[in-house]
């Protein structure tokens, strides 16, 4: 590796990763950043409610308030999830350009990153960073077994990364789980838009590209149960999904993906640059593995 690659400070984690396909780095990142991520992220949700004549009071109320961070977003999120769910998607938009967000990507973060994509740092990007928010005993914003291969099929090199905002990530909560080595094998999937039977074809559910669970059988399944400041690492095609948060409180957690677009197969500048679509699909189908 040349100059421009991972230093020897960075941690020595491609051994786990390339055994199980992810590693977490505890207490990563500092206290200072994540309060200020945080603010900056109730701040977006803010404006967005202020801009809205039905909200703007209670949205005055909620910036005027001494309750935390987590507090407001809360508030806010719940205040326009019924009927302004565009209100709500549009800061995601806005996350990838705020600097602030983006402090998480640090030089001691690229370096990590350039050493386990094997990558030069000048041609290392970075797509996001995202929210995804497990609301309360609702299963609207999850995700059934998939990889993010699949959901990425031109982009050959990139790993995903993922830590928990607010508080704690539990599988009580709503965590991540992982299929542990599944990213040393490959899978096929069904696609389809919803979470399941009673939701398929229902805007604002999410597109799945499930694999079926008699596929993973034989896949030890390990819960993310993280703290705030930790980071998760993990493959492009580790086998994960996310769980019902059974808390009464939100459980959030912010992810990008960082890759090289060296290899892949297009020379667009579209992450999410896609072969296929079309297809008719379901929720729960059962087929043999071969």
């Amino acid at each position: 590796m040349n100059d421009l690659n991972t230093s020897s400070q960075s941690p020595d984690i491609s051994g786990k990763f390339a055994t199980s396909g992810f590693t977490t780095l505890s207490q990563f990142i500092s206290s200072d950043v994540l309060d200020e991520i945080e603010a900056c992220i109730v701040d977006l949700y803010l404006l967005q409610a202020l801009k809205i004549g039905e909200y703007r009071l209670a949205a005055q109320e909620v910036n005027r308030s001494s309750a935390s961070s987590f507090s407001k977003f809360e508030t806010l999120y719940e205040m326009m999830e019924k009927d302004d769910k565009e209100a709500l998607y549009q800061v995601q938009k806005f996350l990838p350009s705020s600097q602030v967000c983006r402090n998480l990507f640090d030089e001691r973060f690229m370096e990590i990153m350039c050493g386990l994509l094997g990558s030069n740092r000048h041609t290392v990007l970075v797509d996001g960073p995202a929210l995804f928010v497990n609301r309360p005993n609702t299963e609207r914003l999850l995700y059934k077994w998939h990889s993010e291969a699949h959901y990425y099929p031109k982009r050959r090199r990139f790993v995903n990364v993922w830590m928990p905002l607010f508080t704690d990530k539990t599988s009580y909560s709503g965590t991540m789980s992982f299929k542990s080595a599944s990213h040393l094998q490959h899978f096929p999937f069904s696609d389809y838009q919803g979470f399941n039977r009673d939701s398929e074809k229902r805007a604002n559910y999410f597109v799945q590209y499930e694999i079926p669970n008699n596929f993973l059988e034989g896949f030890h399944e390990h819960s993310c149960d993280t703290q705030r400041g930790d980071l998760v690492i993990f493959d492009r095609n580790l086998v994960h999904r996310s769980n019902q948060n059974l808390s009464d409180r939100y459980s959030v957690a912010m992810v990008a993906r960082v890759w090289d677009p060296s290899d892949d197969l297009t020379l667009s500048g579209n992450i999410a640059v896609t072969p296929y679509g079309g297809n008719i699909g379901r929720s729960n189908l059962v087929v043999e593995a071969f």
